[in-house]
């Protein structure tokens, strides 16, 4: 029989200058968090990257992904040194896997609030350097508000594109720069839920009906991490999104 935690090994990807010390640390704090696991774990990724000659605040990153029984379980972390991000990544990677726990126990939220830590920042790029370099299409299964911000947790996003399964509407959910969590577009009447989880608010955001270059230049010029819009009035939503390297990502529906 298969031990929960038991994993044959885990690929280590690295970007930039990181001694083996660093690298077998990242790698034995997820071995040791395999442990906190109730599934069997079916592979697990770890990306640490330094940046070059980043004027950045934080250019140590570090990245895990763990596949428990089928379902991805993700954690970045940016730090001063790649040590630092290690550390931090193993703290929200370890409470994850708690709550993800907890709830598997008795079906109730953990009400434990999560440092999230620092986010890595923006390289900085002129906007006519910037391109679409990475471009996801989902297939959207309708699913609930609570269900859409458990996905977020766990792949450790600060937001998420879903069909909603009440409403029969594509949204996103996101949170704003003090964490809370947010839905748009706004349903009227619709009794958002708080009372298991962090306190859901309906957002300001409105669903944009542009082309995706005027998509673009809203994101150049605004402060939002990203856009959410339609190409047409009766087209799916999407949301493009800037990237820790400067370029955009995409996200659309599967048709």
């Amino acid at each position: 029989m298969v031990k929960p935690h038991a994993i044959s090994e885990v690929e280590l990807r690295v970007t930039g200058r990181v001694s083996s010390q660093d690298r077998e640390l990242a790698l034995n704090k997820i071995r040791a968090l395999c442990e906190l696991g109730h599934e069997p774990v079916l592979d697990a990724v770890v990306k640490l990257k330094v940046r070059p000659k980043a004027t950045l605040e934080l250019p140590s990153i570090a990245e895990a992904s763990l596949n428990l029984n089928g379902d991805l379980v993700r954690a970045h972390a940016a730090g001063q040194t790649i040590g630092e991000a290690i550390d931090l990544l193993d703290d929200k990677l370890g409470r994850r896997l708690r709550r993800r726990r907890k709830r598997f126990e008795d079906r109730r939220h953990d009400a434990e609030p999560e440092n999230r830590g620092h986010t890595p920042g923006y390289v900085e790029r002129p906007h006519d350097e910037r391109d679409v370099v990475r471009h996801k299409t989902l297939a959207m299964r309708p699913v609930s508000l609570e269900e859409a911000a458990d996905e977020m947790d766990q792949l450790d996003h600060d937001f998420y594109l879903y069909l909603d399964v009440d409403h029969d509407i594509d949204r996103v959910i996101y949170r704003n720069g003090d964490g809370e969590l947010h839905v748009a577009p706004a349903v009227d009447g619709e009794n958002l839920p708080g009372d298991t989880r962090p306190s859901i608010y309906s957002g300001p955001l409105v669903l944009n009906h542009l082309p995706l270059l005027d998509a673009e230049r809203l994101l150049d010029h605004g402060n939002e991490p990203f856009v959410f819009f339609a190409e047409t009035a009766k087209g799916r939503s999407q949301v493009l999104y800037r990237r820790f390297d400067g370029h955009y990502g995409l996200i659309t529906p599967a048709i």
